[in-house]
């Protein structure tokens, strides 16, 4: 238990020298950064998630349209 203990609290003593190192304003741009990237991530995504259905649709629809065109002959 002491080792984890220790371990946690070396961790906190990092994070608390980085963030004494940086100035707000360093701190916020990074988690500014951070977060413009993962929107980006999620909108490419999504992007690429509603292509696929979209073309899926499109092709079922052909393919109905195909089935009600024979279906009439």
């Amino acid at each position: 238990m002491e080792k984890i203990n220790s371990l946690v609290n070396y961790l906190i003593g990092l994070v608390l020298m980085w963030f004494g190192r940086h100035t707000p304003q360093d701190v916020a741009f990074m988690v500014g950064s951070g977060v413009a990237m993962v929107t980006l991530v999620i909108n490419v995504a999504t992007f690429f998630i509603n292509w696929h259905y979209r073309r899926k649709t499109w092709e079922l629809q052909q393919a109905l349209a195909k089935g009600k065109g024979n279906e009439s002959r």
